[in-house]
């Protein structure tokens, strides 16, 4: 019947909402072949440091290899944005200014890098974000990733995260996510957050502090077990959890059998 589906006059597709096939089918039934989108952001990511090695390269004292920065790719392609790849950044302002103007050549809209942003001898960023740029803010009050920088590097926004890579990923997780969401249009920024019991006992210093954990659903609700070691360095522990339990900011321990927060990292793996 004419109109029963759509009637004339009603809204369609709201601004912000993501085109899905379904999307694309219903566009199509109604005769429209090009609709305005937003364009997927370019994100230049940048790691830094003497230590850092090729993946494929025999490690060596005092080297690491180089993972953040496919670690931050894979989360930049998660949101549907475009990863540019910057290299590695050398402990000299030199080498960081080289890296820097030629993420502004290729038109990146966002710089994120890892390291180099801390109170070392060596952590050159954030002197060439004083001279060329303007600092916003250095360090965070949370567990894991406090030395995370947010600057502007010649107008373009720079998130610098901690070097750890544990630290990387949940800080990209908790600022860079919801930004590039926010970039391409998005409405719905967060991932979803249940209430949890712990499995286990935690221990915090005050700070808000994310938990690796695996959650799972009981008759009873949903339980949460911390997955192991918390060290900032501990990626296994972040392979085995779908969760990151959120300790509260002045809390020092939590007891077994307490309910605390959760955002669900793996439930479901979806930005819409």
């Amino acid at each position: 019947m004419s109109g029963e589906d759509i009637r004339a006059g009603s809204l369609v597709l709201s601004i912000g909402q993501v085109i899905r096939p379904q999307e694309i089918g219903l566009l199509a039934s109604l005769g429209h072949s090009q609709i305005a989108v937003y364009r997927r952001p370019k994100v230049g990511i940048l790691s830094t440091g003497d230590e850092l090695i090729d993946i494929g390269e025999p490690l060596r004292p005092g080297k690491i290899r180089n993972s953040n920065s496919l670690t931050q790719a894979a989360q930049v392609a998660l949101v549907n944005a475009q990863p540019v790849m910057l290299g590695v950044a050398r402990d000299s302002e030199r080498s960081v200014r080289e890296r820097l103007q030629k993420g502004l050549e290729l038109g990146v809209d966002l710089f994120v890098s890892s390291a180099g942003v801390s109170v070392g001898a060596y952590d050159v960023v954030k002197s060439v974000l004083e001279q060329d740029g303007k600092v916003k803010f250095w360090r965070v009050r949370m567990r894991p990733g406090k030395p995370l920088t947010f600057a502007y590097y010649k107008d373009v926004p720079y998130l610098g995260l901690p070097g750890n890579p544990v630290s990387a990923l949940v800080s990209f997780e908790r600022f860079a996510r919801p930004a590039l969401l926010k970039m391409a249009g998005h409405k719905k920024l967060d991932r979803p957050q249940i209430t949890v019991k712990m499995v286990d006992s935690i221990q915090s210093d005050g700070r808000e502090s994310y938990i690796r954990a695996s959650v799972h659903r009981e008759d009873d609700g949903y339980l949460a077990t911390t997955t192991g070691g918390q060290g900032s360095h501990m990626l296994s522990t972040l392979v085995k959890a779908n969760a990151l339990v959120i300790v509260p900011e002045g809390i020092f321990s939590v007891e077994e059998g307490e309910y605390l927060s959760a955002i669900m990292v793996d439930w479901p793996v979806t930005v819409f």
